[in-house]
């Protein structure tokens, strides 16, 4: 069938940003603002924007929230088709505080409402993907619903294990996984290694691909992106970009990283649409940036190509 599948969590998320350095135990000033996310959702919203055929299947409320997040992924051109309505549950809320230079301070998320999202009323449509589509969850599902997901579907599957927490629930399943993208501590909690010199890469790289990933793709933050599939290992600084808003960057990432797949660039160039859908997130002050397009994820892919530094790592 050739399309992008995306389960996982919508949000609505509110962030409030401090004017001055965060002072703990105290009032800050600062601006708070709302917008629709969750990791799945903004996935997928990126990759619409790409111009990706994306089903996006997710569990909705029939509060306003609710209401506004499917109009949302009606408009951006995200299909919802086999997402569900749970009237029981409330819409899931994300509160994050960031501080003044975009770094997020901490979060809360209150997601119970896709706990109820019934897989086995997804059973037809996942038994029924195969190698042309690929799969891309987030472990703000259970554990119980990743591993019948997985048990369920044929296809490629890709994953994003969120948060030190959550990154558990997808531990039981690497050898099922086409890749598999922690950011540098939940790589870290995950293979009980530690990455803070150049000689740790391939070691935390090696453990990964030994448990059975197709490939591990870790992103550092400010030090790029290393990441390893089959005998090809590399490391990517990233290149020259303002920092307005760091947190939807993991979310542009994996989605520009699909966006590579989807079009079968090799594992090298992936990383680079990764670091360039990236690059365009953090330029913006929304989750999910209001200018991507497939035209400017090109225009940023040539940025990288030219400004990011490639090292092999052996």
């Amino acid at each position: 069938m050739n399309r992008v599948y995306v389960i996982g969590g919508a949000n609505v998320d509110i962030s409030a940003r401090s004017y001055q350095p965060l002072r703990e135990y105290d009032s800050n000033p600062g601006k708070v603002s709302y917008s629709f996310g969750g990791v799945a959702h903004n996935i997928a919203a990126n990759m619409a924007g790409y111009g990706l055929p994306v089903e996006y299947i997710t569990a909705f409320s029939t509060d306003n929230w609710g209401d506004l997040l499917q109009d949302e992924c009606i408009n951006r051109g995200i299909s919802i088709e086999h997402s569900q309505i749970i009237p029981e549950e409330g819409t899931s809320l994300y509160l994050a505080v960031v501080e003044p230079d975009g770094e997020m301070k901490v979060a809360i998320a209150d997601m119970e409402i896709l706990s109820r999202l019934d897989i086995e009323r997804l059973a037809d449509v996942l038994s029924r993907l195969d190698h042309d589509d690929l799969l891309v969850i987030d472990t703000n599902l259970t554990e119980v619903q990743i591993s019948r997901i997985i048990e369920l579907s044929h296809c490629r599957i890709y994953a994003d294990p969120i948060s030190i927490a959550k990154s558990v629930r997808i531990m039981d399943h690497l050898d099922r996984l086409e890749m598999l993208k922690p950011n540098n501590y939940e790589a870290e909690i995950m293979s009980g290694l530690k990455l803070e010199e150049e000689k740790d890469y391939r070691k935390v790289l090696d453990w990964f691909i030994e448990q059975g990933s197709g490939s591990i793709v870790i992103s550092m933050g400010a030090r790029g992106v290393i990441g390893r599939k089959g005998e090809q290992a590399y490391h990517l600084s990233n290149a020259d970009i303002e920092i307005v808003n760091t947190t939807g960057a993991g979310d542009a990432f994996m989605a520009g990283y699909i966006y590579g797949q989807y079009h079968q660039h090799s594992f090298l160039d992936s990383l680079r649409y990764a670091l360039a859908a990236s690059a365009i997130a953090i330029r913006s002050s929304d989750t999910v940036s209001s200018e991507i397009s497939e035209e400017l994820l090109k225009q940023f892919y040539e940025k990288i190509k030219k400004e990011s530094v490639v090292t092999e790592i052996k």
